[in-house]
């Protein structure tokens, strides 16, 4: 999984792990995954500093995990249900399948998820965060 975090006024980052647990199971021509987990604590982003502020941002302590359920895809467009930091949101995403892979992308609203204010030395994040993930298909 590669989040990438745009920056105001500019630049961006990545945030990668490959930390996750799950699968997607394939029925007719629609795509399912009941649940899928990915490890916070598992995210780099190549900066240990931001990695710990990512972390707190987070709440990893308290939820260990970000997890995607009741994702139901067809014909390349799809809807789950993302929880983070004890918050559920419907996201749209789109998908590709590439073999034993589906390829999914989505972006997030940070707000949604009741994370704010990110800012260090007049750099701040933008409130959209874009997703790309390969899970495995069965």
């Amino acid at each position: 999984m590669v989040a990438k975090v745009n920056l105001n006024p500019m630049g961006s980052f990545e945030v990668k792990t490959k930390r996750i647990r799950g699968n997607v199971v394939k029925k007719g021509d629609t795509l399912q995954a009941t649940s899928i987990e990915v490890s916070v604590k598992s995210f780099d982003s190549d900066n240990e500093t931001r990695d710990g502020h990512l972390r707190d941002k987070l709440e990893v302590k308290k939820f260990p995990n970000i997890v995607v359920e009741k994702a139901i895809g067809k014909g390349g467009k799809g809807q789950a249900l993302i929880k983070m930091r004890g918050v559920t949101q419907k996201v749209p995403f789109t998908y590709k399948e590439a073999g034993k892979e589906v390829n999914v992308n989505f972006s997030i609203s940070l707000k949604a998820y009741g994370i704010t204010g990110i800012n260090y030395m007049g750099v701040g994040v933008q409130d959209e965060v874009k997703i790309a993930a390969s899970i495995p298909l069965k």
